[in-house]
């Protein structure tokens, strides 16, 4: 069974890009492109003897190429929000052998629509159903982080925040907006050919792990030690693990690293396999002089027996970019060059290798064309550090775009939807707080039988009482619903 799209001429590779994600990759149905006289785009099923159609319009891709990626392209706020229960013509379509889901459903926010839309998301037409909303639009704008090139806002390590984004501004961050306009678009054409079989997905609890500090003693500064004990004692009120700090400050002068409290490796692997999951752990493997990397050498010692740990236990090694490698192709490629030898000096190598920046620094698509050009398979750095949620508006992988080429990239991202320092640090919440915060965004993941990738450092799990939370935390998420 094959679709028809019949869509205008213009923005022809920005249009099958997302046409191959959604349609081909995410619902699983075959499509072929046709010339649409009129605006929008009409899709229909070949061989239909009914002729149903379903209407949508074309918002981003009517533009025109002098506003294109210009702030006159960005969607106006206040967004419209249209109901989506109760929509005429559709009730108890089939989401595709999923759970029907019987929460309480938001309005659902309209990035890009026609003016004035208001009611129900789907009405009905002459011919079968139709739309106000730009969905093909929307989940470009989306997936390909286009507000982050018309806007230039940036932090102190040169990231777009969550708080400059329309989702945060909008208050549906916590929402994958995008896998919401895919459902919608599939509870549609489900109810016009009830023959349609959507791919059937399956969730994922992805967790992963930053290395930003390997010891808290070896290769440290005494002065970053003392740092280290006294926020043990009165940031974190917990004299143990200064004692543990002390003492491996001592083994370190012998190169002893199997006491020191941020040796937690053992014990995310063990929480891992205990729930059924594989963990992948980012090491960095450049050694720039700039303040915000923690210097430390693959090659000393230590590294080959835990790098070969963890991939004798079935676990992954990607490269956590330096602070400094945001827009430069040839340091990615020396760093990754650099893991890949310290990997084959523990004995193995990888058939696919993943990155993630340090500080999740992404700058777009520079970053994504040097992680592409390096060799990497996937990313999985587009999340952000001053709040959680989904800042792709989607909890599954998909192929990178890039937007000043007008082309899709090989290269893959794994949204990161969850990271322990902005719970901890930038949102300020204690342990409870967080495991809140962390079951409500997995859940939405779990909704949509897709990805949530979960990002805890070793060093959080130093002390007693977060190590506890984290593995209490992972039993729970992976537990089924």
């Amino acid at each position: 069974m094959t679709l028809v799209v019949h869509a205008p001429g213009s923005y022809d590779a920005e249009r099958r890009y997302v046409l191959d994600v959604v349609l081909t990759e995410w619902l699983g149905l075959k499509y072929v492109l046709a010339p649409q006289v009129g605006p929008g785009v009409v899709i229909e099923l070949a061989g239909d003897p009914g002729g149903r159609q379903l209407a949508l319009p074309e918002i981003l891709f009517a533009l025109r190429r002098e506003v294109w990626l210009s702030e006159r392209s960005m969607p106006v706020l206040p967004l419209t929000r249209l109901t989506t229960q109760g929509t005429s013509g559709i009730e108890g379509a089939d989401p595709g052998g999923r759970e029907p889901d019987t929460r309480e459903i938001a309005p659902l926010p309209v990035l890009f629509g026609e003016p004035g839309a208001a009611g129900p998301v789907w009405r009905r037409t002459a011919t079968g159903l139709g739309t106000a909303v730009d969905l093909l639009g929307s989940v470009f704008f989306c997936l390909t982080r286009y507000e982050e090139v018309v806007r230039r806002t940036r932090d102190l390590h040169g990231r777009f925040p969550a708080s400059a984004s329309v989702a945060a501004t909008e208050r549906f961050l916590d929402r994958p907006i995008v896998d919401e306009y895919v459902d919608l678009l599939w509870t549609a054409m489900q109810a016009l050919w009830p023959a349609l079989v959507r791919r059937q997905s399956t969730f994922r609890l992805r967790m992963t792990h930053d290395i930003d500090h390997p010891w808290s003693a070896l290769g440290k500064r005494p002065t970053a030690i003392l740092r280290g004990l006294a926020g043990d004692l009165l940031r974190r009120r917990d004299a143990v693990l200064a004692g543990r700090r002390l003492r491996a400050a001592a083994d370190a002068r012998a190169g002893r690293v199997d006491r020191d409290p941020f040796n937690t490796y053992d014990v995310l692997m063990e929480t891992s396999e205990r729930n059924g999951l594989r963990s992948v752990f980012y090491f960095m493997a450049g050694t720039t002089p700039a303040a915000f990397d923690h210097r430390y050498r693959l090659s000393d010692a230590p590294f080959a027996g835990i790098l070969r740990r963890i991939h004798e236990r079935g676990h992954e090694v990607g490269l956590h970019a330096s602070h400094g490698s945001l827009d430069s192709s040839e340091m990615t490629i020396v760093e990754f060059d650099a893991l890949r030898a310290a990997c084959r000096a523990a004995g193995f190598d990888q058939a696919t290798w993943g990155v993630r920046q340090h500080y999740l620094r992404f700058e777009n698509p520079q970053t994504s064309r040097n992680h592409e050009a390096a060799g990497f398979e996937h990313d999985s750095t587009i999340g952000f550090a001053d709040d959680v949620g989904f800042r792709a508006g989607t909890c599954r992988e998909y192929p990178l775009f890039d937007l000043y080429a007008s082309r899709p990239l090989r290269l893959r991202e794994r949204p990161l939807v969850v990271m322990d320092t902005t719970l901890f640090a930038y949102l300020g919440l204690d342990a409870d707080g967080a495991a809140s915060r962390v079951r409500a965004i997995v859940d939405a993941c779990r909704r949509h039988q897709g990805d949530a990738v979960v990002l805890y450092h070793n060093d959080r799990l130093a002390g007693a009482r977060l190590r506890a939370h984290y593995q209490t935390l992972v039993r729970d998420l992976a537990r089924p619903s």
